[in-house]
């Protein structure tokens, strides 16, 4: 049983919730530091507005600075009830004119730097144990016979700013929250959505009969045609192995029902004849039939095997040179029996082609044998001659196998290579399946099988095959 490996649309919205809480999170750290920085600024704005209006009320009476903080800054700053007010007065050469002694001073470069530009200066410091925000303002009294720089520091804690800040960033947090809620919820009905034409492939599929291998019709988005597509490809291959399934029975029934009705006759009248001589011309009839049936049957299965094997090549780089010899050694004993010459000429040197070598053999295995068998008839010299050479498309050499025998008529060179398509020529006993199973593996292999009788007699096998580069 196939095993699950889990919900695409479960996928789906998790690599997107993924996507999404990384983006909230990125956006609600800017958030956070927005809204902090805007807290700062508003009550900056009245803090600045508040040391404004005190620094106004200094005045100098009888050469004396005098300076009485005035109630409108307190109602400036008294939006935040829970915050501390701090402030010092300097003058430049009394040093402390009022206010407190202690709290942090703000750093002379960043001071000049401010005043300079002609801004106050801000500052965070802690005083006290508690973040305070402070603001430093310079001013030139000339009143009265009095010319002083004094320098006014005011300073707030900083509860209001962070619980405004904090505000800000759970109201973006809520906001965030529910768009991931709602994309989430975007995305899975979206797969849902998206995933309705696998589910309509698979009602097709369910709802056919076993033999029904046609390709499916069901629309599909883009994304999905490659899907579709190999489903196609792969019950186009299961409908041409169960029509070959189906003819090779059927074929195979035809051709094996003659000989074993031949041998059940001959098996009865043998065993009615008394005369020993008759008996022994019925026993070798019989011997000769059973010989034929058992070469047809290991044709049959050997056609079987391979053709099936052809659907499920596993090539290979091969060294076409070794597989031709390897063959020719195997097949050179039946040439000894029978008195032919078996010659191999290379002429294009070593050449790798990527084929599978058992299948290769195969087809070398049976033109050679078919050349051996029927081409000794009426030979103009008892030869089987293998070459190895160039073709004439580049990237491609030609195998070739020829007798000298009598060849084919030209009505048969096309008939032959069909499965029991030896038709009226019938030399030698066989089943015809051999140039049947040579043309389906070497097409199988991407390459041609072409007949030829030969200008001087015989018949030239000849083998298309593609050189690896």
């Amino acid at each position: 049983m196939l095993s699950s490996s889990g919900s695409l649309r479960t996928r789906l919205a998790a690599l997107f919730g993924a996507v999404l809480l990384v983006g909230g999170a990125i956006v609600l750290f800017a958030t956070s530091n927005f809204a902090q920085r805007a807290a700062d600024e508003a009550y900056d704005k009245l803090l600045a507005s508040a040391a404004l209006t005190a620094m106004e009320s200094l005045s100098v009476i009888e050469r004396e600075i005098h300076f009485d903080l005035p109630y409108a800054s307190l109602d400036t700053l008294s939006l935040s009830k829970d915050d501390r007010v701090v402030y010092r007065l300097k003058s430049e050469t009394k040093g402390l004119l009022t206010g407190y002694d202690k709290i942090p001073e703000p750093s002379p470069d960043d001071m000049k730097k401010d005043y300079k530009a002609g801004k106050p200066h801000f500052f965070t410091a802690d005083y006290q144990g508690e973040g305070f925000r402070f603001i430093v303002l310079e001013r030139l009294l000339v009143e009265s016979g009095v010319q002083e720089k004094v320098w006014l520091q005011m300073g707030q804690s900083r509860l209001a700013r962070t619980e405004l800040a904090r505000d800000l960033t759970l109201k973006a947090l809520v906001g965030i929250a529910g768009l991931i809620v709602l994309g989430l919820l975007f995305v899975w009905l979206a797969a849902g959505w998206s995933l309705r034409p696998l589910l309509r492939v698979e009602d097709e599929l369910l709802q056919r009969q076993p033999t029904d291998l046609k390709p499916l019709a069901t629309q599909v988005p883009s994304e999905a045609t490659h899907f579709v597509e190999a489903i196609n490809r792969f019950m186009g291959r299961l409908q041409r192995n169960q029509d070959r399934n189906h003819a090779f029975i059927a074929e195979a029934a035809h051709q094996l029902r003659t000989p074993l009705a031949s041998l059940q006759a001959q098996a009865e009248l043998a065993a009615e004849d008394v005369d020993a001589e008759v008996f022994r011309s019925r026993a070798e009839r019989i011997r000769r039939n059973a010989q034929e049936t058992n070469s047809r049957i290991n044709q049959l299965l050997s056609y079987a095997t391979l053709a099936h094997r052809v659907d499920v090549l596993v090539p290979e780089l091969i060294l076409l040179e070794d597989v031709v010899v390897q063959c020719l050694a195997d097949l050179a004993p039946l040439a000894i029996r029978q008195n032919v010459e078996l010659n191999f000429d290379n002429h294009i040197g070593a050449v790798e082609v990527l084929a599978d070598p058992e299948a290769l053999r195969e087809v070398l295995r049976n033109l050679v044998d078919n050349a051996l068998k029927y081409g000794q008839t009426n030979a103009v010299k008892a030869e089987v001659d293998v070459t190895l050479e160039a073709a004439d498309k580049p990237g491609w050499v030609v195998l070739q196998v020829r007798d000298y025998g009598q060849g084919l008529p030209e009505e048969l060179l096309k008939q032959v290579t069909r499965r029991f398509g030896r038709g009226e020529f019938r030399q030698q006993n066989g089943s015809g399946l051999g140039l049947a199973i040579v043309e389906q593996i070497i097409h199988g292999m991407g390459g041609t099988l072409e007949l030829e009788n030969g200008v001087k007699g015989g018949l030239k096998a000849r083998l298309l095959l593609a050189v690896n580069t």
